[in-house]
């Protein structure tokens, strides 16, 4: 049996529990779509060139889709805002209109966007419930 232990935690204190959630969700998606574990954006090193694109990726998803500041995104992934302003800059040089990179980022962010909705509903049931 192999246990895989992740420190992921580093930087992400300074986050909002809201921002952290959403980041989290920005992670699982993204770590589903490509196949790369979870621990793996988290890791110190750049890992393989598929891991480093998928953690490009999602730092870019929460920069965009969320409205995160890059220093923030940074601390959420144990990296500098520089690094995320690069995996910006390299996210969106690969996103021409229609291409299939920019399909498939649409597709994430309309499910990150509807998993985030789901749960804002779910929130503000449960609130109202509890009047």
């Amino acid at each position: 049996m192999t246990i895989w232990i992740c420190n992921s935690g580093r930087g992400r204190e300074k986050l909002t529990p809201a921002r952290r959630r959403d980041c989290r969700l920005v992670v699982l998606t993204v770590a589903s779509a490509t196949g790369v574990r979870y621990c793996d954006f988290f890791a110190r090193s750049r890992m393989r060139l598929h891991t480093a694109s998928a953690r490009q990726l999602a730092m870019y998803l929460c920069h965009t889709l969320l409205g995160i500041t890059l220093t923030e995104v940074g601390e959420f992934f144990g990296r500098d805002r520089t690094t995320v302003a690069h995996a910006c800059r390299q996210v969106e040089d690969g996103r021409d209109e229609g291409s299939p990179a920019d399909i498939r980022i649409l597709a994430l962010e309309a499910q990150i966007d509807s998993v985030r909705n789901a749960g804002a509903r779910a929130r503000l049931e449960a609130s109202h419930a509890h009047v």
